[in-house]
């Protein structure tokens, strides 16, 4: 499955909009990994942040969207600021707190490998939002 169209991008910046599926997610850290060097990220972080987005893509596939409803997507953006690299990941779905049976370690994986993390859940969507210290190229 081909990653789909930015819904933005810049030098510093790149937003896309993709279909919740694991196909979307698997292409998409590599890509997120690759921008993230070409932007100065060193390398062993670059791998902690190709861990941890897939992480939370996976969680938006497998949790967000319970109701298996056509049309679900996830919003993937990455920007260099603040001397950070920050990616986010976001959806519409309904966050489901507490371990489950087939999974739960997601977040525990994500707070482990990104040095900053936050995780903000609503009746209408939930946003990762994770963080490396990127030093200037």
């Amino acid at each position: 499955m081909p990653i789909d169209e930015p819904v933005h991008q810049s030098t510093d910046e790149l937003v896309l909009q993709v279909a919740a599926v694991p196909a979307q997610a698997a292409a998409l850290r590599d890509v997120l990994a690759n921008w993230a060097l070409a932007r100065g990220l060193p390398r062993e972080l670059a791998e902690d942040l190709k861990l941890t987005a897939y992480e939370a893509m996976t969680n938006v596939v497998k949790h967000a969207y319970p109701d298996g409803t056509d049309d679900n997507f996830m919003t993937i953006t990455a920007a260099r600021a603040d001397g950070h690299i920050k990616i986010t990941v976001a959806d519409e779905g309904r966050w489901r707190d507490g371990r489950r049976p087939d999974g739960g370690r997601g977040l525990p994986i994500i707070r482990a490998f990104a040095p900053e993390v936050s995780v903000t859940s609503t009746p209408t969507g939930t946003i990762v939002r994770l963080a490396w210290p990127c030093p200037s190229v």
